[in-house]
């Protein structure tokens, strides 16, 4: 088993609690290591335990209900998923994307770099 992909795959197993689920998005947040850098898909980039743990409090009360499907694969440099998802924002609009999310790890097993892109 490799470690690094289910971690991946907890991730997105997580998100799709943690809009009504303090647990979840608690487990999410400590995935992350203290010096982990997050490039979201509208350009934030966030570097500090605070702001990312504010960055997936605001994004899962901002996002109400998701569902993910993903596929994870070892690259030279990390890992890639790529994702597809459905949702319901807070105002109750629908939506659909899909795209990519690369990740890297620190030696503790700790997301230390996670970049999204959402295809145009």
């Amino acid at each position: 088993m490799d470690t690094r992909a289910e971690i991946v795959k907890q991730y997105f197993q997580l998100s799709d609690l943690a809009s009504n689920d303090s647990q979840a998005l608690s487990a999410i947040i400590s995935l992350f290591s203290t010096k982990a850098v997050v490039k979201s898909a509208n350009g934030m980039t966030v570097e500090t335990p605070t702001g990312i743990a504010r960055f997936f409090e605001n994004f899962f009360k901002d996002n109400q209900e998701l569902r993910h499907l993903c596929h994870v694969v070892a690259t030279k440099n990390g890992y890639q998923a790529e994702w597809a998802v459905a949702g319901r924002k807070q105002t109750g609009r629908l939506f659909a994307f899909h795209g990519t999310d690369t990740y890297t790890f620190d030696q503790n097993n700790k997301i230390s770099f996670l970049q999204v892109v959402i295809d145009a």
